[in-house]
């Protein structure tokens, strides 16, 4: 007899899967503007810029466009067997995961290209909907992705589905730059009881590197994101630079553009998350 924890699983992966795509992207669509010369700073030598706020939340939108493939396969995955879609990729599976290798395509028509290959490695057997993927110089676009992330998925409540993920990656971009991320994310992707309603949260702790500068986020109150709103309008973030902490406080859950920052002696700001 099927597990029923499996049965679950694959029922919600079949209802949510139109909205998978804006779990990966939901939080990541916004930048940070402000009129006081694009900073926020404290009135001392520490400064937090408004980019900076997005450079922490936004890695994952990098790995989004192979991510849509992982989950397809993983899902219809078939040991000893390989699946191949004609315009893109090919993948080859074992009893103990599957190798994935793009050729200088798009998974969505107005996708990134994709060049390279990744690896997923399954959880055990008591751990059906646990893997870990491992970059490789993995092209998205113009960036070069390596590193590992293993993903853990889980029914929640009703009409949810939990993805914890535990990331060590670096991201090059095509300015030579990197930028990296090592901590851990929990994604719940909850629907309404309406079609197309519901909403994303985000919690979690993690490190991002970029620039020479190193920024610890630790998610005080979950974030949360509206299905069908283009910010985040609900949560507090606690983020960290070179030793400067300020709380980022998005909102109450109204869908508006609008957050505040705290800095160490008290003072507030209102900022806007408008592009």
């Amino acid at each position: 007899m099927r597990n029923p924890k499996i049965m679950d699983m694959s029922y919600l992966f079949e209802k949510m899967k139109p909205f998978a795509l804006y779990g990966a992207l939901a939080f990541l669509a916004f930048s940070c503007s402000n009129d006081d010369e694009g900073t926020l700073n404290d009135g001392q030598d520490q400064k937090v810029d408004q980019t900076e706020i997005k450079t922490v939340l936004e890695t994952d939108q990098m790995t989004s466009a192979a991510d849509t493939v992982i989950q397809d396969l993983f899902t219809n995955r078939q040991s000893g067997k390989s699946a191949k879609d004609n315009s893109c990729y090919e993948a080859e599976y074992t009893n103990t995961g599957f190798t994935v290798s793009f050729d200088q395509c798009k998974v969505e028509d107005d996708g990134e290209v994709l060049s390279g290959s990744l690896t997923v490695t399954y959880g055990g057997q008591d751990d059906s909907y646990t893997y870990s993927v491992s970059y490789d110089n993995l092209i998205v676009g113009d960036i070069e992705l390596d590193g590992t992330r293993s993903i853990s998925l889980d029914a929640g409540e009703e009409n949810s589905i939990i993805f914890n993920v535990v990331s060590d990656m670096s991201l090059t971009l095509a300015d030579d730059s990197v930028i990296s991320e090592k901590g851990n994310k929990i994604s719940t992707i909850i629907l309404g009881e309406e079609f197309g309603t519901g909403k994303l949260t985000v919690d979690g702790e993690w490190i991002v590197k970029a620039d020479g500068n190193t920024y610890s986020v630790n998610i005080k109150s979950d974030l949360e994101a509206e299905f069908g709103c283009d910010y985040v309008g609900k949560g507090l973030m606690e983020l960290t630079k070179n030793g400067l902490t300020v709380d980022v406080d998005f909102g109450n859950g109204e869908c508006d553009d609008i957050g505040e920052l705290t800095y160490p002696d008290g003072t507030k700001e209102t900022i806007s998350l408008k592009d």
